[in-house]
């Protein structure tokens, strides 16, 4: 695996890449909200050596923090066949993990021909809120524990790791190999390390897939090959996924180019950093 930089319109992303082998497809991935390229590294470790694997920083995360707006979801969406076009890929498989189930949706929506197969993990779909409810109130709900951390100067990395640990997604769950998942989002600063993930970036992607109607329900417009993953635990390890097991259900039932996979005993982020990782991996890998 390795860092490229790749042009976009005003700027750079920052893409971690490994070249498939000789006739084995690629997979383009798409972290989560607050998450970057590495949130992958588990379920990459679960991969086939051959498969070729390109993991997008998305503007305003980890190595494309410096990306320029706009950071709206088409935007990000447009990056992917962008990077695509870099690395001279027609078609992949193409996967998009909470926040990135929704960019997925879209870039397959909006260029089904790239797109071989796409996989949504826990997102993509409409997250059940109060419509009344102010969107703020909305985001703080469903991610946040995870933004809390982008006003923080850590002094050293064990305080950075401490703070993980103690995270209600995780602290039943920690495990020391989720380190490399999460330490890239760090760069020092004065006093210590600090997150390199851009607030505005966060705040306008999280008003899209929590309230924008177009955009929430982009995997329900999706036609192309789906798959559909969705846990029993959220993002507090509370009850209930990101997406509700009954909305999966009655996509899966009513969408004919869509499946779907429930993971007990896993929430919405063991779900890439833990115990799901090598569920994610198969389904991707295995078509």
């Amino acid at each position: 695996m390795r860092d490229v930089l790749v042009p976009v319109p005003g700027g750079e992303v920052n893409v971690w890449q490994r070249p498939s082998g000789v006739g084995s497809p690629t997979v383009l991935l798409v972290h989560g909200l607050t998450g970057t390229s590495r949130w992958w590294t588990r379920v990459i470790d679960h991969f086939p050596d051959e498969l070729g694997v390109v993991a997008l920083d998305v503007r305003g995360r980890g190595g494309s923090f410096a990306a320029p707006p706009p950071f709206d979801l088409v935007t990000v969406s447009s990056d992917i066949g962008t990077t695509l076009d870099f690395f001279d890929i027609d078609r992949a498989i193409i996967a998009g993990y909470s926040m990135g189930a929704w960019i997925a949706a879209l870039f397959a929506e909006a260029d089904p021909d790239r797109v071989e197969r796409l996989l949504l993990i826990d997102g993509g779909f409409p997250i059940p809120s109060d419509s009344e409810a102010d969107a703020d109130v909305i985001i703080e709900s469903v991610v946040g524990p995870s933004l809390a951390r982008l006003d923080i100067v850590f002094p050293d990395l064990q305080t950075f790791y401490d703070y993980w640990a103690a995270h209600p997604a995780l602290e039943r769950h920690w495990e020391e190999e989720m380190k490399p998942a999460l330490d890239f989002e760090l760069t020092q600063t004065d006093g210590g390390f600090a997150v390199r993930i851009n607030p505005e970036a966060v705040r306008e992607s999280a008003r899209q897939i929590t309230v924008d109607p177009t955009t929430r329900a982009a995997g329900a417009r999706v036609e192309v090959r789906s798959h559909l993953l969705v846990v029993e635990r959220g993002t507090a390890d509370q009850p209930g996924g990101m997406i509700p097991l009954a909305t999966a259900e009655e996509a899966a039932s009513t969408m004919p180019n869509l499946t779907m996979q429930y993971l007990p005993a896993v929430n919405h982020y063991t779900l890439v950093l833990g115990a799901g990782a090598p569920v994610v991996a198969a389904a991707i890998a295995s078509g």
